[in-house]
């Protein structure tokens, strides 16, 4: 069993929390491989759906679906689809819909399943049991996405603040730092505010993301 250590004073998106989780890993070049495979497998799996940059959109149920005819272990889906019902939950909030009715955007693409799924192997495979973050650190503005212009932090972030006591904070950066798929991911592994902890961690990893918002990205720690 092991504890992650998550410094979030840059932020945190999907892919931020991906390459920290794979950075920690005890064998990360098989971790790497092994994710290359889901998003191979997923790619098979949506062929011929329309991906259309700009209009795209995808079920919740379709995206259940596909988390469950992807090939990995049944622990690994479960943290998956705790998730996806983070980001459901939230995203119900915002438009007021049923979970049958859910269509997402951004999240719903076959990279933000790979991603989850990834993030999702990584802490199955490194028995990590304990997951602590640091207060999140957001931007302030607006930002450009599949629903227009919006303020940020967005409302799926915003209501999924509201649900859960992770410690959050808008500093001066102008932009969005805090991606819903990144927030629920730590809310749906079942992350707790915490300091950094005593001793001196095993593995140590500096991890960026698509969009690079400082010279400094997310800082991983893994303790056993």
């Amino acid at each position: 069993m092991g504890s992650v250590y998550l410094n979030c004073e840059n932020g945190i998106s999907g892919d931020m929390v991906l390459n920290a989780l794979i950075g920690v890993s005890k064998a990360s070049k098989a971790m790497r491989l092994e994710i290359k495979r889901i998003e191979g497998e997923i790619a098979q799996l949506t062929r011929g759906e329309d991906t259309d940059e700009h209009h795209f959109h995808r079920s919740y149920r379709r995206v259940q679906e596909i988390l469950n005819d992807v090939e990995v272990p049944e622990d690994v889906r479960a943290v998956a689809r705790n998730i996806y019902a983070v980001i459901a939950s939230a995203e119900s909030k915002v438009h007021g819909h049923g979970l049958n009715d859910l269509h997402f955007h951004e999240v719903g693409r076959d990279q933000a399943i790979a991603n989850i799924l990834g993030a999702a192997s990584c802490i199955v495979y490194n028995n990590i049991d304990q997951v602590l973050v640091s207060e999140i650190c957001d931007g302030r503005g607006t930002v450009q996405c599949a629903h227009g212009e919006l303020e940020v932090p967005v409302p799926a972030v915003k209501a999924m603040l509201e649900e859960c006591d992770l410690a959050y904070r808008q500093t001066d950066y102008e932009g969005e730092m805090v991606t819903p798929t990144g927030l629920a991911m730590v809310i749906g592994i079942g992350a707790e505010t915490s300091v950094e902890p005593d001793g001196t961690p095993g593995r140590t990893c500096e991890a960026f993301g698509s969009r690079k918002v400082s010279e400094h990205g997310l800082i991983a720690e893994m303790y056993e």
